[in-house]
Formats: C-alpha cells, structure tokens, sequence
C-alpha cells in the first residue's frame, strides 16, 4: 500500500510539472492566449452586450429555436465570422487556490492510475509506460479534442504534448518504481 502511495504522489507530481512547464517558461499555450492592445476596449464592450458570465457561441440562437430555423441561421452565416466568448466578470487571481485544485486534481488522476496498474499482473517497464501513455491518449480524446472538432480550439497539438508528455512522465516513472524488487 505504502509503496503504492509513493508511486502516486510522485506521478501526481510530475503531472503537474509537466504542466507548470507547459504552460509557463516553455510558454507552449502561447496560441492559445493570443494578445491584442485592444483588450480594455474588447472588455468594456462585452460587459455591456452580455448578459452576465458564461460561455457564448456567436452567432447564437435563443432556446427553443426549430431546426429549420438553425439551417437558415447556418446558411446564412456560413463563410462569415463566428466566435466563442468565456465571459467572467471578475479576473481570478488566486493562484494559490488553482494550484492546489490542479495538484489535487493530479493526484488523483496518479491514484488511479497507479490503482489500474497494480491490477495488471507482472507488469514490466513497457507495459506499464504504454499503459500510462494510454491513459493519458484516452484523456486528449475524451477532452480537449471534441472541444476542437466542435469549435476549433487551437493549440489542439500542444493539448495532445500534454497529455502525452504528464502521462509519458508519469509512466517512466511508475514503470522504475513499479518494477523494482521490493526492498
């Protein structure tokens, strides 16, 4: 159990220092948060045309629009400008909080996973790693890649990196660890 706990803690970790990396000094998302000398002016004029926070798709349509009248709303707007807006009325700067959300997060993802590998039996060095790859494909697939075939998110490759590179970490990791003769 204990030796299981390791292997989690240290997986969850090096989760979340792939992901620190990523995001800061390799600056890889850098797409994904593209800057404009505008942003005062944007800011101002959503927080006047929207009606509080949230996400919106434009164009949009209201609840309860037919199905025939999305079709002339596509058709309509096809070929012109669409964009999906995350409004929030207050910038979160508590990095502390979101920090310990994401690590806590992390940890569980390693528990388990590391609770799936000790299911497998004589699992070596490979299995494991390609196990940890896996996962880490199955969680691109599930999100972020649906959020790009619907709405074009970019940095679609990055997200794929992440998911591979914690995953991939994590994996040599449990894969030395999970193998070594108990002392």
């Amino acid at each position: 159990m204990m030796r299981n706990l390791i292997a989690a803690v240290v997986a969850g970790f090096l989760i979340m220092a792939w992901q620190t990396a990523s995001h800061t000094f390799l600056n890889l998302h850098a797409v994904q948060e593209k800057y404009t000398p505008n942003n005062a002016a944007i800011l101002e004029t959503l927080g006047k045309q929207l009606p509080g926070e949230g996400m919106y798709f434009l164009p949009g349509l209201p609840p309860g629009t037919s199905m025939e009248e999305m079709e002339k709303v596509q058709t309509a707007w096809a070929g012109k400008p669409w964009a999906v807006v995350n409004y929030n009325t207050s910038f979160n700067t508590n990095m502390g909080a979101n920090i310990l959300r994401g690590l806590g997060t992390n940890l569980v993802l390693a528990f388990v996973l590391v609770w799936l590998l000790s299911k497998m039996t004589n699992a070596g060095f490979g299995t494991i790693l390609l196990a940890s790859l896996s996962v880490g494909f199955m969680s691109f697939c599930f999100q972020p890649y649906p959020g790009f075939i619907w709405y074009e998110t970019p940095g679609i490759r990055i997200e794929l990196l992440d998911s591979l590179a914690a995953f991939g970490l994590a994996g040599l990791w449990l894969g030395w660890f999970l193998t070594r003769r108990k002392a």
